[in-house]
């Protein structure tokens, strides 16, 4: 009769460290598999950084801050990255978007120094006519570099078939439009922004 009793016992015991054991190694897996996101993360982060900033930035950072942007004229949430050395910024990398597209979205991430002008312009996302609009992207040349060293007020921002000083495609006008507009906008918002009011998020 003892026997019987004791086998519930024994049963729950048994239940009790194999129910342990799985949590243990859950938890461990979770951790690695944290762990190796933020890797990934950085990673990923690291590839931006390298293409977007130059290297004298690079190299003379302390830090490397996120914020988040939201403004009608680039979208909600748009992260921000801050390269900065003694708390002063050396440049930014910033996400925007424009619904000015031939079809939208069209996301964009963009570097410009400390004082607000443009390195490099690439596009994050864009469901542009395949062989038309998606030409800007610079898979197929080297129209997005014509942004490098342009600012609010060096340039007159919009298309030369507008009277702009942007070029743009043949059978992409839009598309070319909307870059030139998009990027004159974030520099708009980027050069009028007070970090201090933008809420941070996690350099990601």
């Amino acid at each position: 009769m003892a026997k019987l009793r004791f086998r519930p016992l024994l049963a729950g015991l048994a239940l009790a460290f194999v129910t342990a054991l799985c949590l243990v190694l859950i938890l461990q897996v979770e951790g690695e598999t944290k762990a190796k996101i933020e890797h990934n993360q950085q990673q990923k982060l690291t590839a931006i950084m390298d293409n977007l900033l130059p290297k004298d930035i690079l190299q003379n950072k302390d830090s490397f801050e996120c914020y988040l942007l939201s403004h009608k004229k680039i979208g909600s949430n748009m992260t921000l990255y801050v390269a900065k050395k003694n708390n002063e910024p050396l440049g930014y990398i910033l996400r925007y978007s424009t619904s000015r597209g031939y079809s939208n979205p069209l996301i964009f991430i963009a570097s410009f120094s400390h004082d607000f002008k443009v390195y490099k312009v690439d596009i994050q996302l864009s469901r542009e006519t395949p062989g038309i609009g998606d030409k800007i992207d610079r898979k197929h040349g080297d129209y997005l570099d014509q942004f490098y060293g342009k600012n609010v007020d060096n340039a007159n921002w919009d298309v030369k078939k507008f009277g702009g000083d942007f070029d743009y495609i043949t059978g992409a006008t839009i598309t070319s439009r909307s870059v030139v507009l998009a990027t004159k906008d974030a520099l708009e918002v980027l050069s009028t922004t007070d970090l201090n009011t933008l809420k941070k998020c996690k350099v990601k």
